[in-house]
């Protein structure tokens, strides 16, 4: 099952783990948990996305990806450091952004490199994040 939480609230990063059969209710759930998680931040946060065990999204789940990533950024994400395997997942992510008009998504082979990416290059201020709503 796809989850989210706080993994470092010093740092803010908040963490999502994507399971392979995410339907789009999932991506719903979680960007109304990401929505909560960032009030708690108070501002700009990063994300590292954890997607080691998706080989390819659903083609159903594709279009709700964009979306989610549109969303998660109107919280306040800054970036999001993702840990990818697969060829069709990355093709998937790199069409996905492109759409969703989110160009700070880097990709790593492994989570100590993304976490290690986000942890030392830190959000250096306090950012204000307009007041944006989940939607749906």
């Amino acid at each position: 099952m796809s989850s989210t939480r706080i993994l470092d609230k010093n740092y803010r990063i908040i963490e999502i783990v994507w399971d392979q059969k995410a339907k789009p209710e999932d991506f719903h759930r979680i960007t109304r948990e990401i929505e909560q998680l960032a009030k708690q931040l108070n501002g700009a946060f990063d994300v590292i996305v954890d997607m080691r065990n998706v080989k390819a999204f659903m083609p159903e789940s594709q279009a709700e990806l964009v979306v989610h990533q549109k969303d998660v950024m109107g919280f306040g994400m800054q970036r999001a450091a993702v840990i990818v395997d697969g060829a069709i997942t990355k093709m998937q992510l790199k069409r996905s952004a492109k759409q969703a008009e989110h160009h700070t998504e880097t990709h790593w082979n492994s989570y100590e490199e993304a976490l290690n990416f986000l942890k030392s290059n830190p959000l250096d201020t306090y950012n204000e994040v307009p007041d944006y709503h989940y939607s749906r």
